[in-house]
């Protein structure tokens, strides 16, 4: 992420995205396997995932942090008007590093991950380091892979000129590859999945 987002486009993306994340929601669950657990959301397009993973799922103990204050606000706020400001708690994280201490997560979402990645793999390692054993982060950009094209088709042309507003940097599946190999981590620990986007799902 190269400028300081927009607050407006930023809420306007999230809204835009209402109808998309209950369909990301289910394909974290379905690498995720569990009803409960300790579950990290970071980033500015946090939120609409966490409070559809909610939605069944009572006993998920989630931690939504972003890093700047502006964005906070807003977060503070989309939680509020949801009615979960007892269900989630909010927070204020860099993404390198998280100030949260190691093997905390059991699950970690990070949508729109590619505004801050960096090509060295640090945010990979980062990530990794806060994950339990035994934990999952799906991490990465696009509609997913169970999202109705009829949704999709709603929203795409805006979507896309909001988010080329915000920063979106362009990633390609050779730029994930090289994420992950500057992470020095174990490629067993890693699949990547181009159905829906370009995600990258760890376990550890």
């Amino acid at each position: 992420m190269k400028s300081k987002m927009d607050m407006h486009d930023l809420k306007r993306v999230n809204h835009l995205w209402g109808k998309i994340y209950p369909y990301l929601a289910d394909q974290v669950l379905n690498y995720y396997k569990r009803r409960g657990g300790e579950v990290l959301e970071w980033g500015p397009f946090s939120g609409g995932i966490s409070f559809a993973l909610l939605n069944g799922n009572p006993d998920m103990k989630i931690t939504i942090a972003v890093a700047e204050e502006d964005v906070y606000g807003l977060m503070r706020q989309e939680i509020e008007d949801n009615r979960l400001d007892t269900s989630i708690t909010l927070g204020k994280s860099d993404l390198i590093p998280m100030g949260y201490g190691s093997d905390t997560f059991d699950l970690i979402v990070i949508r729109g991950a590619y505004f801050f990645l960096d090509p060295g793999g640090a945010a990979l390692r980062e990530i990794y380091r806060v994950m339990k054993p035994g934990a999952v982060a799906f991490v990465g950009g696009g509609y997913g892979e169970k999202t109705p094209q009829m949704l999709i088709d709603e929203i795409a042309d805006e979507s896309r000129i909001l988010n080329d507003r915000l920063g979106r940097v362009r990633v390609t599946l050779k730029d994930l590859e090289k994420m992950i190999a500057g992470s020095a981590l174990h490629h067993q620990q890693m699949r990547i999945i181009e159905d829906g986007g370009l995600w990258l799902l760890m376990e550890k």
